[in-house]
């Protein structure tokens, strides 16, 4: 289970986010669902390690640990940002071995045949030797969450999964986060789609901007 006690972050003199309190049982998705300014993104980038919370506990299965004091091959959570962030001079297979080749030190043979397994799972095995710019916006989200699955976080975060998706994908996407919490995958969907979160949450948080 992921525990967060009294998350505060505050960015000059707006609040952006007030004590917050959080348990995510283990295999559950839980929905943050809100308008612009509520602090769904900070949340992600504090949970990632790449804001500093002001205050505020973090607790995996019981072990207190800092998200912004892990190493790179310590990681509790991955996060698939809106905008993909992939390498655009990298196919997709690099883009995906990258991290566990250079910072999981993983041998070519386990990080190749991990690349093969998660692009089978996430039905993208055609395109591992494609680059981002020949790929469709849901193809790169498969490739970002691929590329997030590599480095064997405990949880997975999205933020905005279907923000740029037409009907179809937006049904894919829904599908495929399903398809991962049945094999018992914790996970985290920030979004302002309220019914996308309804449909796929064990658990829904709402938030809006702290005046």
């Amino acid at each position: 289970m992921l525990q967060i006690k009294g998350l505060s972050k505050k960015f000059g003199n707006k609040q952006v986010i007030d004590q917050l309190d959080l348990d995510i049982p283990t295999g559950s998705i839980l929905s943050v669902v809100g308008p612009s300014g509520g602090g769904k993104t900070t949340f992600l980038r504090i949970l990632a390690g790449l804001e500093t919370a002001d205050e505020g506990t973090f607790l995996l299965d019981g072990q207190a640990f800092s998200p912004e004091l892990l190493k790179e091959d310590e990681q509790v959570v991955g996060v698939v940002f809106q905008d993909f962030q992939l390498f655009p001079h990298l196919s997709v297979f690099d883009n995906i071995t990258l991290a566990p080749k250079l910072v999981l030190k993983e041998s070519k043979e386990k990080y190749t045949e991990k690349a093969r397994k998660l692009a089978d799972q996430l039905g993208i095995s055609e395109l591992l030797e494609n680059y981002p710019f020949q790929l469709s916006g849901g193809q790169k989200q498969r490739v970002a969450l691929a590329r997030a699955m590599a480095m064997e976080p405990k949880v997975l975060a999205y933020d905005e999964p279907t923000s740029a998706l037409d009907p179809a994908l937006r049904q894919q996407v829904e599908e495929l986060i399903l398809g991962l919490k049945e094999n018992g995958v914790t996970q985290i969907v920030v979004t302002h789609d309220l019914a996308f979160a309804k449909n796929i949450a064990d658990n829904l948080l709402e938030v809006s901007p702290i005046k």
